[in-house]
């Protein structure tokens, strides 16, 4: 597969409820310093973001996942928390804890969470690697989420940063 093919592929990162029966494919973003494992089928879009960070975005059956990258300098938590509050729109203080650390899967240091606000549930995580800053999450329902948590734990535990 070469680089361009597995930067479209990357579009399977969208995940949803049919995650469980969905063809799984591992995907290396080469140009962003992560891979993971995606569902086949999805596409997905980059845009810039301003400030440095980019962003490789898509929607699979509803839910939406986004990878975003500030390679470089790496920030403090806070800033990058401050970022992902700014970009997802719920205030930290409203976000549930549920996996944090260093040395894991390439993170330097990482922290992950869930955060609802109506019937929206984010799941994910942000921290550092040797390449730079990492905004990793998907938004579906609180409904979805109940339903398929496995699938959405294979997701997040698939995530490695190179």
């Amino acid at each position: 597969m070469t680089k361009l093919s597995r930067l479209f592929a990357f579009a399977a990162l969208c995940v949803v409820a049919q995650w469980a029966q969905a063809d799984w494919k591992y995907y290396e973003a080469k140009g962003y310093g992560f891979s993971m494992l995606v569902p086949e089928g999805t596409l997905m879009k980059e845009k810039e973001l301003g400030g440095g960070w980019g962003q490789l975005w898509g929607d699979h059956d509803g839910v939406k996942l986004y990878g975003l990258a500030k390679l470089g300098a790496k920030e403090s938590d806070a800033d990058i928390e401050k970022y992902a509050v700014k970009v997802i729109g719920i205030p930290a203080a409203q976000w549930k804890k549920v996996d944090s650390g260093s040395g894991k899967r390439g993170f330097e240091r990482y922290r992950a969470f869930e955060a609802v606000r109506g019937g929206k549930l984010y799941f994910g995580g942000y921290g550092v690697g040797k390449r730079g800053n990492y905004l990793l999450y998907l938004e579906t329902t609180v409904a979805d989420y109940d339903a398929h948590k496995a699938d959405y734990n294979k997701w997040y535990e698939s995530i490695r940063l190179d």
